[in-house]
């Protein structure tokens, strides 16, 4: 690890998750997207992994669209998370957080009052069909591999409390 004379850090599976192809692929086309970089949505682990963004480029298009609308800075709190770094903060075993096949597919987004957190859900509503809804932050995700059309709310722990369905099936 850097700044540790003498010491190296044996990778973990976590830094194998994220192929450089699979990252190379997915960012090629970040010049799309005007108010984020990749960097935004790199796992926050403080040295449990140093994999890049590996984050949805569909999913930073949509939240560019949204920052445009709201003409507001948005936060990324959370994009990317190492396994291990997941595992650390209490996120669920199949977060979308978590690369599958070298893509993570969702992030957490700073919440500062009430207006902007109408404002995001109004916008987002639009363009993404899972929605988590913290109490200073709001989660987006366009995870194809779990259910759609579903917001849920969180307890005061950050864990999933309550589930509502937007589907009619």
């Amino acid at each position: 690890m850097a700044g540790q004379r003498g010491k190296t850090r044996k990778p973990s599976f976590s830094d194998r998750e994220v192929p450089v192809a699979a990252h190379q692929a997915e960012t090629r086309d970040w010049s799309e997207i005007k108010h984020f970089s990749p960097r935004d949505f790199t796992c926050t682990c403080t040295g449990f992994c140093d994999h890049p963004a590996a984050i949805s480029l569909d999913l930073a298009k949509k939240l560019d669209l949204i920052r445009e609308r709201l003409g507001r800075h948005i936060t990324i709190l959370s994009g990317t998370r190492c396994t291990r770094h997941n595992r650390r903060i209490g996120g669920t075993l199949n977060s979308p957080h978590v690369p599958k096949n070298g893509i993570s597919h969702a992030a957490d987004v700073h919440c500062p009052d009430s207006s902007f957190r109408f404002a995001f859900i109004l916008a987002a509503s639009s363009l993404f069909k899972r929605i988590g809804i913290g109490k200073d932050f709001i989660h987006v995700d366009d995870d194809p591999e779990l259910p759609p059309d579903v917001m849920w709310t969180y307890g005061p722990d950050r864990s999933s409390a309550n589930a509502i369905s937007l589907s009619n099936t």
